[in-house]
C-alpha cells in the first residue's frame, strides 16, 4: 500500500521484507526465548514473526532489521516440519496425521486439554507467541478419516 493512500497515523501493515507475507507480532517473552539477546537489541520493543514457512527471516521490525531462522536458538515449526508442532509439548505434526488417519481421537484430545492448562507455555516455546492449538486441530481435521 501507498503511504499516500494511509490516514494520518496509520502504521503500515508489518510485512516480512524477505518475502512481503504478513507478520505476527511477538512479545518479549517469545523472542527471549528464540533469539539471542544481541540480537534481539537491534529488534527494538515491536517485532513480528514471518509464518511463510519457505522464508529464512524469523523476526523483523517496521525498520527492515531481520533475525534469520538459522539465527534461532532452536528449530520451530512451521519454520523446521520436522519440529514439534507443538514446543510445550513435543508433539509433532506426524503424530497428528498419524492418529487422524488412523481415526484415533486421544492424542488430540488430550493435547487440547493440555493446551488449555496451566501447563501451556505458548507465548514462550512457540516461535509466533501463540497456541498450537488452532493448527493441530486443523490439520487433525483435514487428515480425519471415518
Amino acid at each position: 500500500m501507498s503511504r499516500a493512500f494511509m490516514k494520518e497515523g496509520e502504521q503500515p501493515e508489518p510485512r516480512c521484507p524477505s518475502c512481503g507475507t504478513l507478520g505476527d507480532a511477538v512479545g518479549p517473552a517469545t523472542l527471549a526465548a528464540h533469539v539471542a539477546p544481541e540480537l534481539r537489541a537491534p529488534l527494538g520493543d515491536k517485532a513480528y514473526y514471518c509464518v511463510n514457512s519457505a522464508c529464512a527471516t524469523a523476526y523483523f521490525n517496521g525498520w527492515g532489521t531481520t533475525v534469520g531462522v538459522a539465527r534461532m536458538s532452536g528449530p520451530s515449526y512451521p519454520k523446521d516440519p520436522d519440529a514439534p508442532l507443538c514446543p510445550c509439548f513435543g508433539v509433532g505434526v506426524e503424530e497428528i496425521v498419524d492418529e487422524a488417519r488412523a481415526g484415533k481421537k486421544d492424542r488430540i484430545r488430550s493435547l487440547k486439554e493440555r493446551a488449555e492448562g496451566p501447563e501451556a507455555r505458548c507465548s514462550e516455546r512457540s516461535p509466533d507467541g501463540r497456541c498450537c492449538l488452532p493448527r493441530a486441530l486443523q490439520l487433525f481435521r483435514e487428515n480425519f478419516v471415518q
